[in-house]
């Protein structure tokens, strides 16, 4: 006998839940900063990236978000 179950994807935000995380990438060298908690720390890496390398100015945003499968009732 098989059943099936409903799941929903969320956002995990459970007290073990791996921390949010955000890196700047230079997107001309490929270069990225650190990983911070807050997005103004990364943020700051690529100002200092750009005043060492005058002529990248574009960049992107890599953020780590967790998220969870909760199960739902079976049907």
């Amino acid at each position: 006998m098989f059943r099936f179950r409903e799941y929903t994807v969320c956002r995990d935000e459970e007290p073990d839940a791996e921390p949010v995380a955000h890196v700047m990438q230079c997107a001309v060298c490929g270069v990225t900063g650190p990983e911070a908690g807050e997005l103004g720390e990364a943020t700051r890496w690529a100002l200092r990236h750009v005043r060492e390398q005058p002529e990248h100015f574009t960049y992107r945003r890599l953020v780590r978000l967790p998220y969870r499968v909760v199960p739902g009732s079976w049907r």
